[in-house]
């Protein structure tokens, strides 16, 4: 063979084994993944591969995909690329009990009529013709769970999604969940949000008026900031409990929630700023003082404060808090495995007093600067600065939520009430026949969407706590499911720069205490030139009382020099912070190249000095 044609060969062989090579391992590797990232948070998780080994019946899945018209849509079709991906995953651990169809609802063809029909919701194009991107799960009886549309923007709950329509059509019912509440947040009021939403889609929701004299038949109660309650209204959700019933009871000191104005620009007549829950709190050894919220200056969020010279600057505000992954129980399987965060917003306080036969396993705590606060200062929306100056930490991290199990018995051992009911004697129990348990959040407003969903112009809603999450893991994990709460509690999420976090609290406590210390003195001599002025030192300044001339403009100097000194202490904090990031762009972004092109011209060296050898 001529030496000419080696080399055209040669690449054509590379070509031809590429190829093959591709294409073997496609057919042979399609459904294998191999996850490195640090929680394994791209491979299927023990509650999906539990929910997948309970199925005794095929399950059909759907997969609605406007192939040809998202090919101009980069971010659906790649988003379209997980997805399917995640699907193959699934059908390949099930053995054969999980079928995989794809189907192109292409414009004005039956598929898209049936598409249509099972409720997938069409995006519309600039063309006018619409892109189907949803899943139909089937049995063999027809029992059907949809998935409308798998939006880019909620990819962390991809696994839930899909898992989720296994374990609907799986169950025999719908579980039922009973809501009491005093919060405008029900379909009748018109303002669900966006949590409501979530428990629809997953239960069949019983509301319970506020007056109510029955309790239906649920599975779950959950109580939300309820209503003064009756002496029958509590005996009721007391012999609920008692006969086995499983309740979770969200109260709130401070619920901004019930206090929101309505369409009238006024709050509701009958709105409720704290909450409590009868003779039963202390029944379970439970204390609680709805007059009293929870503060913790370590772990305040971020708001903007307008300052006294009525510049704008963000600060960190006690009352209003994230609790990070440190301060959740790493062992309950509600909070096991949540990393983003629970954020809360005046929150109550669960102090325990033991001997009642059950037993408080806290859930989520404070950090050790955590403090108690009056309610009634907290009403009052204190700024930082009026809650830091007379801060007292308490003396351990305050208990915000936990976890009542054990023997429960009646907060009503003459009885039923003589009143306000009518109640068989005899039905009624003083102990339950078996251990229960009682969910207990010290707070409402977390459940808000303005606590954890950020509205983004470029990328829309994001979430960004784990309030939604941990709300409803603690409602799966009440119902029994343990699979759907290890599923929920690995949800994918953004990982936080923990480092530059860090750097930046630094940075801003090293100059806090000097800024504090100056807006005092600038406050100070400001109350006193003002003092002055109003015993005739203004006209002092231009030619009265020589004494009083002479301390007013040494007031003004002084307020002149501490304003310098604060701008200088700005200047310095950003100074401090633009270095953090010229650094952090310097070893991210300039060193790896220029480790790559270093490697790159010693290794070019090292082969010419053989070739010379």
């Amino acid at each position: 063979m001529k030496r000419a044609l080696y080399l055209p060969l040669m690449l054509v062989s590379i070509i031809v084994l590429f190829l093959a090579g591709n294409h073997l391992t496609a057919q042979l590797f399609a459904g294998a993944r191999l996850d490195l990232t640090q929680n394994g948070l791209y491979r299927l998780s023990p509650g999906s591969e539990e929910i997948l080994d309970r199925l005794n019946e095929p399950v059909e899945w759907r997969f609605y995909y406007s192939r040809a018209l998202a090919a101009d849509y980069p971010a659906i079709r790649s988003y379209a690329t997980r997805v399917r991906e995640f699907l193959r995953g699934y059908e390949k651990r099930s053995g054969g009990r999980l079928l995989l169809i794809e189907i192109d609802p292409e414009p004005f063809s039956e598929n898209e009529d049936t598409a249509l029909a099972t409720g997938l919701t069409p995006i519309p194009t600039d063309t006018g013709e619409t892109i189907f991107f949803g899943l139909v799960a089937r049995n063999s009886i027809d029992q059907e769970a949809v998935i409308a549309l798998f939006d880019p923007e909620m990819e962390a709950r991809l696994e839930y999604d899909l898992t989720r329509t296994i374990a609907d059509i799986e169950r025999t019912r719908t579980p039922r969940l009973a809501i009491l509440t005093s919060l405008p947040i029900s379909p009748d009021d018109g303002a669900p949000n966006r949590f409501v939403r979530e428990l629809a889609g997953a239960y069949e929701l019983d509301w319970i008026e506020r007056d109510f004299d029955t309790l239906p038949e649920a599975d779950v109660l959950l109580a939300l900031h309820p209503g003064e309650l009756s002496a029958a209204q509590a005996y009721l959700i007391d012999q609920f409990l008692v006969r086995g019933g499983r309740l979770i009871l969200f109260l709130d000191p401070m619920a901004h929630m019930a206090l929101r104005p309505g369409p009238d620009g006024l709050p509701p007549l009958d709105a409720q700023r704290g909450s409590s829950f009868g003779p039963m709190l202390a029944n379970w050894g439970v204390n609680w003082d709805e007059n009293v919220v929870a503060m913790d200056r370590a772990l305040g969020l971020e708001v903007q404060i307008v300052e006294a010279d009525g510049r704008p600057r963000m600060r960190t505000y006690p009352l209003w808090f994230a609790l990070p992954a440190a301060q959740l129980n790493r062992e309950d399987r509600a909070t096991s495995a949540l990393d983003l965060g629970v954020n809360f917003g005046s929150p109550g306080a669960l102090f325990f007093t033991p001997g009642t036969g059950v037993e408080l396993v806290p859930l989520l705590s404070t950090s050790p600067e955590g403090a108690l606060l009056d309610a009634d200062i907290a009403a009052g929306s204190p700024s930082p600065d009026q809650l830091l100056r007379d801060y007292e930490r308490a003396p351990e991290p305050l208990v915000l939520g936990g976890r009542l199990q054990g023997r429960f018995t009646t907060a009503f051992p003459d009885g039923p009430p003589a009143d306000g009911g009518f109640f068989n004697p005899a039905d009624h129990r003083d102990t339950a026949e078996r251990d229960g348990e009682v969910v207990l959040i010290a707070d409402a407003d977390w459940l808000d969407d303005t606590f954890y969903v950020r509205a983004d112009p470029v990328g829309g809603e994001l979430i960004v706590a784990d309030n939604l999450n941990l709300a409803m893991n603690l409602i799966d994990a009440a119902f029994g499911d343990e699979a759907l709460v290890r599923l929920r509690s690995r949800t994918p999420s953004d990982r936080p720069m923990l480092r530059v976090e860090s750097l930046r609290a630094e940075a801003e406590d090293r100059y806090f205490e000097t800024q504090q210390r100056l807006e005092v003195q600038i406050a100070d001599a400001e109350a006193e030139l003002e003092r002055l002025q109003g015993t005739g030192g203004t006209s002092a300044l231009f030619g009265g009382d020589a004494t009083v001339r002479n301390e007013a403009l040494a007031l003004r100097a002084q307020i002149s020099d501490a304003r310098r000194q604060l701008r200088d202490v700005e200047r310095d904090f950003r100074e401090d912070i633009d270095a953090l990031d010229a650094s952090l762009q310097f070893w991210t972004i300039g060193v790896p190249p220029a480790l790559v092109i270093f490697g790159a011209l010693l290794g070019s060296l090292v082969r010419r000095r053989r070739r010379g050898a």
